[in-house]
C-alpha cells in the first residue's frame, strides 16, 4: 500500500478540533487498509450476536411470548439508537479505538481513558465468557450423543484445560494476518446464520407435526414487574456491542464500509435472536429451556442426533472464531491508548503481520488468569460442583454488561456534547450528520435511559434465582463490577498522578539527553579526526610519489641541455601519466565527498549487462594489450538489470582496474552472473588470480583510506577511495557487495555484486 493511502487525512470535525491525537496519526501508518464491508459485518455479527443468549432469557420467570416483544424493544431503544450514534460519531472521527479518541475529544483524556478502559474490559470478560460457551456447548454435544447423563467436562479443573488452551489458540490466531482470518470468519459467520436457522426451522417443523408449543405463542399482558425488568436487561446484554467495530475504523479500504453493518446489522440480529427464541421456546421444554444449550437440544428433539451435533460443532467454532475476534478488536483500544503513551509503549508494537501483537498477548495473559481463578481457585472458594458453569457464565456476562452500559451511557453522552461544541461549523457542513440533530439528540437520550436501566436491572435481579439468589447475585456481580470500575479510575488518573514526579524530574531527564547528545557529538568528532588522519596519511604517501615523479622529470629536462628528443619525449610521457595520476586521486577524492549527494539522483533504468561490460572492458584495451591479458565475459546477452548505466560503468571500471593493478600481467580475468531467483538479483563478479586480499582485511578494504600494508609500501599505488566509492553506488542502488579471497599470491580474489532485475523492482 503506497504511502499516500497510509496518510493521515483529517475529517471536518477533526480539523476543527485542532492537533490530532497520536494515535489518530500513526495508526494508517502500521495497521493495514483492507476490512471490507463483509468484513465489518461480519466482525459485527460475531461480536453481537451469541445465540446462547436465547437460552439465557428463557431462565427469566414469567418471560414466556412476551420475550418477542422486548426483543422489538430492546433493538428499538438500545441497539438502533447505539448504530445510529456510533456511525455519526465514526463520520466525525473514523479511527481505530473508537470509545477511547470520541471521548477523548469530547469529555477530555481522564475520560477518554476511563470510557475505553469500560469498553476494553468487558472483551476481556467475553473472551472467558466465549469459552465458557464453548464448553457448554461441548456439553450439549454429548447429550445427545451420550443422553442426557452425559458427564463430559463435568469437573471445573477439566474445564479450566480446555478453557486455557481455547484462549491460547485464540490469542495467536489473532496476532497473524488479519486477511486469511476474516475470510475464515465470513465462512463460519454463513454456517452460523444456518444453523441458527435450523433452530427457528425446528419450531415451525414442530408446529407443523401437531405438537403444541411448550410455551403458549400468546401474550395475555404486559406487566411493568421483575421478571419482564430482568428480560430487557438480559436482552440488552445481548445486543450490546454495536460499536465495537468501529475499533478497527481507521483500517476500513473505504469511509463508507461501515454503512452495511450499520443499516442491516440491527435487523439481522434481531431476526436471529427471534428465530432462536422461537425454535427454543416452542419445542424445549421449560425445565431445559433455560440450558445454554438449548438451541442444541431443540435441533435434536425434531431433526435428530446427527443435524444437533453438527448445528453444536458450528456453534462451536463461531465460538472459537469470536475468542480470535474478540481479541483483535479490543487490542485496538490498548493499541491507540499506548500510541498515544496512556499505557506501555510497548503495547503499540506490531509484527510481520502487522497485527498489535504485544496488547494481544496482554490480553489473552490476564484471561487466563482470571480463568485459572475461575475454574481451579473459585470452586475450592465459593462454588460447589452443581451448576457451576453456568454459574461462571451467567456472572461473567452480568458483570459485562454493567461495565458495558457504563461505557455506553458515555458513548451517548459523548454525541451531544459535540454536536452542541461544534454546532456552527456542522451549521454550515450539513453532510457530516447522517440524520436531523434532533433524532441525534433523542437517539442518545433514549440510548442513555436504556443503557442505565440495563445497569440497574442487572445488578439488582438474578437471572435464574433457581441457580442464585438475588442477594448472591448482586454481591458476586456487584462486587465484579465495584472492582473493575476501580482499576479503570486509576488507569484514568495515573497519568495526572505522575504529573508532579515528571515535572521534579524534568531537570534530571534533560541533562542526561544533553550529556547523551554531547558524547555522541564527542564520538562522532573523534571519528571525523580519526578519518581526517587517515585522509591526510594517505594522501601524503600516495601524492607524495607522482608529485616527486614529475618534479625529477622536470629538473632533469631543465639540467640536461643536450638530451636528445627521444630521451625528451620519454622523460615528458612519464611526467604526464605522473600528472595522470594526481587527475585520477582528486577525481576520487571529490567523488567520496559528494556519492552522497549524487545517489539521491539515481537515474534508474532497465540496462543490458553485457552490452555494458564489453563497453567498459574495451576502454582497458591498450592496457590488456599490453599486459597481453585476456578479459571473459560470460553474461547471457538477455540479461538485464535495473542501474544507472553511468554509476554501473563507474563500479565496473574500479573493480576492473583493481583486478589489472592488483594480479600480474599475462593472468586471465573473468566476468561472471548468477541469477539469484528468490530475491529477484542478479551477482556479477570479477575474478582475478593475484595476490588475493587476507582474509582478516577483507571487510576493511570497503571503507575509506584504507589500504593493504603491502600496497601502502609497494609499487602500487592508489588512494584508498576506489572500493568505498564503489559500495556506496552499489547499495544506493540496492544492491550489495562483498569479496572472497584466501589472500594466498596467485588464487586471486572475487569481488561479487548485485543489482535488482525488474521483476524484483516490480515487486
Amino acid at each position: 500500500m503506497s504511502k499516500l493511502v497510509r496518510q493521515y487525512i483529517p475529517t471536518v470535525l477533526q480539523s476543527t478540533m485542532g492537533e490530532p491525537l497520536r494515535s489518530e496519526q500513526r495508526t494508517g501508518e502500521l495497521l493495514p487498509r483492507l476490512l471490507t464491508r463483509i468484513d465489518m459485518f461480519v466482525i459485527f455479527i460475531a461480536i453481537v450476536l451469541f445465540i446462547p443468549n436465547a437460552s439465557v432469557v428463557q431462565a427469566t420467570e414469567g418471560g414466556g411470548a412476551i420475550t418477542y416483544l422486548y426483543w422489538v424493544l430492546g433493538t428499538v431503544t438500545f441497539l438502533i439508537p447505539g448504530a445510529i450514534v456510533s456511525g455519526q460519531l465514526n463520520r466525525f472521527m473514523p479511527v481505530d479505538g473508537a470509545i477511547y479518541i470520541w471521548t477523548h475529544r469530547a469529555l477530555g483524556p481522564l475520560w477518554g481513558f476511563f470510557a475505553g478502559f469500560c469498553a476494553w474490559f468487558p472483551g476481556v470478560l467475553v473472551l472467558l465468557a466465549a469459552t465458557d460457551g464453548i464448553i457448554l456447548l461441548i456439553q450439549g454435544i454429548g447429550t445427545q450423543i451420550a443422553g442426557p447423563n452425559a458427564e463430559w467436562l463435568d469437573l471445573p479443573w477439566q474445564q479450566g484445560i480446555i478453557v486455557i488452551c481455547l484462549l491460547l489458540v485464540g490469542g495467536w490466531l489473532a496476532t497473524l494476518s488479519l486477511r486469511p482470518i476474516m475470510r475464515i470468519a465470513t465462512g463460519v459467520i454463513i454456517f452460523y446464520g444456518v444453523a441458527i436457522g435450523l433452530v427457528g426451522l425446528a419450531g415451525i417443523i414442530w408446529l407443523l407435526h401437531g405438537h403444541p408449543s411448550q410455551i403458549p405463542l400468546t401474550i395475555s399482558k404486559v406487566q411493568l414487574s421483575s421478571p419482564h425488568f430482568v428480560l430487557y436487561g438480559v436482552i440488552i446484554l445481548a445486543l450490546l456491542g454495536i460499536e465495537v467495530p468501529f475499533n478497527m475504523a481507521a483500517e476500513t479500504k473505504q469511509t463508507t464500509t461501515t454503512s452495511l453493518f450499520l443499516r442491516w446489522g440491527p435487523l439481522v440480529v434481531l431476526v436471529a435472536y427471534i428465530l432462536g427464541t422461537f425454535g427454543v421456546m416452542v419445542v424445549v421444554p421449560p425445565g431445559s429451556a433455560s440450558l445454554n444449550y438449548s438451541a442444541i437440544t431443540a435441533v435434536g428433539m425434531v431433526f435428530g442426533p446427527p443435524i444437533a451435533i453438527l448445528v453444536g460443532i458450528i456453534f462451536v467454532l463461531f465460538f472459537v472464531m469470536v475468542t480470535v475476534l474478540y481479541n483483535a478488536t479490543f487490542a485496538r483500544i490498548l493499541f491507540v491508548s499506548a500510541l498515544d503513551q496512556r499505557l506501555p509503549r510497548s503495547l503499540a508494537k506490531v509484527n510481520r503481520h502487522r497485527a498489535p501483537y504485544m496488547a494481544i498477548n496482554v490480553q489473552t495473559t490476564l484471561v487466563i488468569i482470571m480463568a485459572i481463578y475461575t475454574y481451579f481457585v473459585g470452586p475450592l472458594l465459593y462454588f460447589g460442583k452443581a451448576n457451576f458453569t453456568t454459574l461462571v457464565y451467567d456472572i461473567t456476562q452480568a458483570a459485562t454488561a454493567v461495565i458495558w452500559c457504563v461505557s455506553m451511557i458515555i458513548l451517548f453522552l459523548d454525541l451531544p456534547v459535540l454536536l452542541v461544541r461544534f454546532r456552527s461549523v456542522l451549521a454550515q457542513k450539513k453532510e457530516q450528520l447522517i440524520a436531523p440533530p434532533w433524532l441525534l439528540y433523542l437517539c442518545s437520550f433514549v440510548g442513555g435511559l436504556a443503557s442505565l436501566f440495563g445497569i440497574w436491572t442487572t445488578l439488582t435481579l438474578s437471572w435464574d434465582t433457581s441457580i442464585i439468589s438475588n442477594r448472591d447475585w448482586s454481591f458476586y456481580v456487584g462486587y465484579s463490577v465495584l472492582a473493575c470500575l476501580v482499576i479503570g479510575l486509576v488507569g484514568s488518573a495515573y497519568p495526572r498522578l505522575l504529573t508532579s514526579l515528571g515535572e521534579q524530574t524534568s531537570a534530571a531527564r534533560e541533562n542526561a539527553r544533553l550529556f547523551s547528545e554531547l558524547n555522541a557529538a564527542y564520538t562522532k568528532l573523534s571519528e571525523l579526526d580519526q578519518l581526517k588522519d587517515d585522509f591526510l596519511n594517505t594522501a601524503s604517501h600516495e601524492l607524495r610519489t607522482p608529485l616527486t615523479i614529475v618534479q625529477g622529470y622536470l629538473e632533469l629536462l631543465g639540467e640536461m641541455e643536450d638530451v636528445d628528443p627521444a630521451t625528451r619525449q620519454a622523460f615528458i610521457n612519464k611526467a604526464r601519466r605522473a600528472c595522470e595520476e594526481l587527475v585520477l586521486l582528486q577525481a576520487n577524492i571529490m567523488d567520496a565527498s559528494r556519492i552522497k549527494l549524487d545517489t539521491a539522483a539515481l537515474q534508474c533504468s532497465t540496462i543490458p549487462l553485457k552490452e555494458v561490460c564489453t563497453s567498459v572492458i574495451d576502454l582497458f584495451e591498450p592496457i590488456l594489450l599490453k599486459e597481453e591479458r585476456s578479459v571473459k565475459i560470460i553474461i547471457p546477452s538477455s540479461l538485464v538489470v535495473w542501474a544507472d548505466e553511468t554509476r554501473l560503468k563507474q563500479i565496473l571500471r574500479n573493480l576492473v582496474a583493481n583486478a589489472l593493478r592488483y594480479s600480474p600481467p599475462q593472468t586471465p580475468i573473468s566476468i561472471v552472473t548468477e541469477e539469484e531467483d528468490e530475491q529477484q538479483m542478479v551477482k556479477v563478479s570479477i575474478v582475478d588470480k593475484g595476490y588475493g586480499i587476507p582474509p582478516a582485511k577483507q571487510a576493511d578494504v570497503f571503507e575509506r583510506f584504507v589500504r593493504l600494508e603491502r600496497d601502502m609500501h609497494g609499487t602500487t599505488r592508489g588512494s584508498g577511495l576506489g572500493l568505498a566509492i564503489t559500495r556506496q553506488l552499489v547499495e544506493a542502488m540496492h544492491g550489495t557487495i562483498t569479496v572472497e579471497s584466501s589472500g594466498i599470491a596467485g588464487t586471486g580474489s572475487i569481488f561479487s555484486f548485485t543489482l535488482p532485475t525488474m521483476d524484483g523492482i516490480i515487486q
